[in-house]
């Protein structure tokens, strides 16, 4: 049998490398670029009450559009007001600065039903942008508990007590007669 001999040249093999290694070098500066760590952000606090299962990292959003994330969770130095215990710090996207006034509001909801902690900030439109470390006031948010949902069904549906059904209930005599 006749064996088959395929030569690639040296400077072949060379061009293809260097080819490969150029793409995954683009590849890898498109993820970073999108992912935003080259993006120039500032910084921008807020204190609360409470931040149970908010995590650093976790989205800020300005009118639901994400444009940050949170990069500290303390406690808050030398406070003694009770709705000031915690102090949250966030890092913005520069291009969102002029948008966040002075008029602006956050609050702390949870993202789904199930979902962690975010931070989501609501525009304002009087007033000069919030300068870098500058504070952003917090507007409390009830939110909605699995008990709570469930008795929305529940008088949705019209789950009510037997009892409650009969001394609500329109009794019919049997000699009343609808309109003929």
């Amino acid at each position: 049998m006749a064996e088959i001999v395929i030569r690639i040249s040296d400077r072949m093999i060379k061009v293809a490398g260097t080819l490969l290694i150029v793409l995954f070098l683009l590849w890898g500066f498109s993820h970073v670029w999108q992912s935003g760590v080259l993006r120039v952000k500032y910084q921008l606090r807020l204190f609360v009450p409470a931040a149970q299962d908010l995590r650093v990292g976790a989205p800020v959003r300005l009118d639901g559009m994400p444009i940050g994330t949170v990069s500290s969770v303390e406690l808050a130095p030398n406070s003694t007001d009770s709705s000031r215990r915690i102090e949250v710090v966030l890092r913005i996207e520069k291009r969102f600065e002029n948008l966040i006034r002075e008029d602006s509001s956050a609050a702390l909801m949870t993202e789904g039903l199930l979902g962690g902690k975010v931070v989501n900030i609501q525009r304002g439109f009087a007033g000069a942008p919030v300068s870098a470390g500058g504070e952003i006031r917090v507007v409390p948010v009830k939110e909605v508990t699995f008990t709570d949902f469930l008795d929305v069904l529940r008088k949705n549906v019209g789950c009510q007590t037997p009892d409650a059904k009969s001394s609500t209930a329109v009794k019919k005599s049997p000699t009343t007669r609808g309109p003929n």
